[in-house]
């Protein structure tokens, strides 16, 4: 069980968990930042954020409270809750933290698990359920009540289990049923988005069948340092100064201390929005360095030569180019599904392909979404913005 657990792993890491941005067409940021670095310095960037592992900070964050949950209801399977709902920004890749997190703790708590292998929202909305109920439903045997044995179900992504449309939410509606019925031998693990969450909540009270729900804290500027120093260290990275405000503002916190500060703050202490604006900020610039060389007099005189550094500038985020009230929509769908197809967005929006596939030809111009193969998503680096246009514009965003 633990092998398969670690192919399905390392078989997906690269279609689900990709951290950086680089749409298939277009150069987008911070592929475009990038561009400026020598090609060696860029290739070992992009490989070391894509090598990193989920932050620490989310893993324990998520190993305590599944340990508390799980605990509660082992002792008591049939008045505990017998499930637990992971919500992370609907720009980070819950199902990457979640599997990084379990085969960890699947190993500790020896436990048969049921993993849903989905690798993507079945492409026709009506096979959903019926995906569903391949994986969920028990073997038709009969069992001894006595040497059957309890397990753990795991939906590593609930995004992919509904659209938004008319036949779209069976899927839900079906894992509601199953909640229900297995309070006792079954407890669930199941990952979401935050906007994902609040839409099933109000359609179809998803959380009355949930037990906890616990959304993933934001990440503060000494977690984020702690994890993209092993990068700092490889590549001897500098810290630009901040601005003279800041100086002020900070007190007699060093460059890297600011530049950690302000990052968390940029991000929303999302770390996929941390990865992105990391990598945009990073310059190679030219600088002196002193000397000692010999004189004819045999003593030494001191001689400045040019030398290339690797720096990272105060981070900072594009600016969101001016929407249209139809981009707001797709945007919001977008959020709301994490990733989808030009069919099955254009299903979500009741829309013609033809107009959504336009709409989304330019705003992958303008970097806001990337689209790799089939599959379109936003381009992490602009959520923030993305979140606060879409709240001023009266849709429904949920915190992170």
């Amino acid at each position: 069980m633990f092998k398969q657990f670690r192919n399905w792993l390392a078989n997906n890491r690269r279609f689900l968990f990709s951290r950086y941005t680089k749409d298939s067409q277009e150069t987008q940021e911070p592929e475009r930042s990038l561009i400026e670095l020598p090609q060696e310095i860029r290739a070992k960037l992009i490989e070391r954020s894509e090598a990193l592992p989920s932050n620490p900070g989310d893993q324990k964050a998520i190993a305590d409270k599944l340990n508390e949950a799980f605990e509660l209801w082992r002792a008591n399977p049939e008045n505990a809750n017998n499930s637990i709902v992971i919500i992370s920004s609907p720009v980070t890749a819950v199902s990457r933290i979640l599997a990084e997190t379990l085969e960890n703790w699947a190993e500790q708590k020896q436990i048969p698990i049921r993993l849903m292998p989905l690798k993507a929202r079945p492409d026709h909305v009506d096979m959903i359920k019926s995906k569903l109920k391949h994986y969920l439903e028990p073997e038709l045997v009969e069992e001894d009540a006595e040497t059957h044995q309890s397990e753990v179900v795991v939906i590593p992504n609930l995004s992919w289990c509904f659209l938004r449309s008319l036949d779209g939410l069976e899927g839900i509606d079906y894992l509601q049923s199953r909640l229900f019925d297995s309070f006792k031998d079954r407890f669930w693990i199941i990952g979401g988005g935050q906007v994902g969450w609040k839409y099933l909540n109000s359609v179809c009270n998803i959380e009355a069948y949930c037990g906890e729900v616990f959304t993933l804290p934001a990440l503060n500027s000494e977690q984020l340092q702690e994890w993209f120093d092993p990068i700092v260290n490889d590549l001897d990275i500098t810290f630009d100064s901040p601005r003279i405000d800041q100086k002020i503002l900070d007190g007699d916190k060093d460059n890297k201390t600011n530049y950690f500060n302000r990052l968390a703050d940029i991000s929303n202490g999302v770390s996929t929005v941390a990865v992105q604006g990391f990598l945009k900020s990073i310059r190679y610039q030219e600088t002196e360095a002193e000397q000692r060389l010999p004189d004819k007099l045999e003593a030494y005189e001191l001689q400045k030569s040019p030398q290339k550094i690797i720096v990272a500038q105060i981070p900072k985020l594009p600016e969101l180019p001016e929407l249209e009230p139809a981009d707001r929509y797709l945007l919001y769908s977008l959020l709301l599904h994490g990733d989808l197809t030009i069919s099955a967005l254009a299903e979500s929006l009741g829309d013609l392909q033809a107009e959504v596939q336009a709409r989304v030809q330019v705003l992958r111009h303008q970097g806001v979404v990337e689209q790799r193969g089939k599959m379109i998503k936003i381009n992490p680096i602009h959520y923030p913005n993305i979140k606060k246009e879409l709240t001023s514009n009266n849709f429904v965003i949920d915190q992170r």
